[in-house]
């Protein structure tokens, strides 16, 4: 199932684990939360967890790479637009997760 624009929170499973992406529109900004069991973003963590960093791209295109599990998608032009969530290890290789969800910016 495809998240609509009026959704706010969206599961997935993935290699056995769930997984949240929450998003919140607010003008043309973006602000995106992951909650990913068993994945860091930092980098002072222990050995126990793998550590992640998270691709997005916005209508097919790479639009940053960021290094926290919360982020803001700043800008967007007024539209449609999917935004895709990937999340990869350290040396951008896919660790198993990804998530669509698409906006509607008046």
């Amino acid at each position: 199932m495809s998240p609509s624009a009026s959704m706010s929170e969206a599961e997935a499973q993935t290699l056995g684990e769930s997984w949240t992406v929450k998003h919140l529109l607010r003008g043309k900004n973006i602000f995106v939360e992951l909650v990913v069991p068993g994945v860091s973003f930092s980098k002072d963590r222990g050995n126990s967890q793998a550590k992640g960093q998270v691709a997005v791209f916005v209508n097919g295109k790479h639009y940053q790479t960021y290094h926290t599990a919360a982020f803001i998608i700043k800008g967007l032009d007024a539209g449609r637009h999917q935004i895709d969530i990937k999340l990869t290890d350290e040396s951008s290789r896919p660790l198993g997760y990804e998530k669509s969800f698409t906006v509607s910016i008046p």
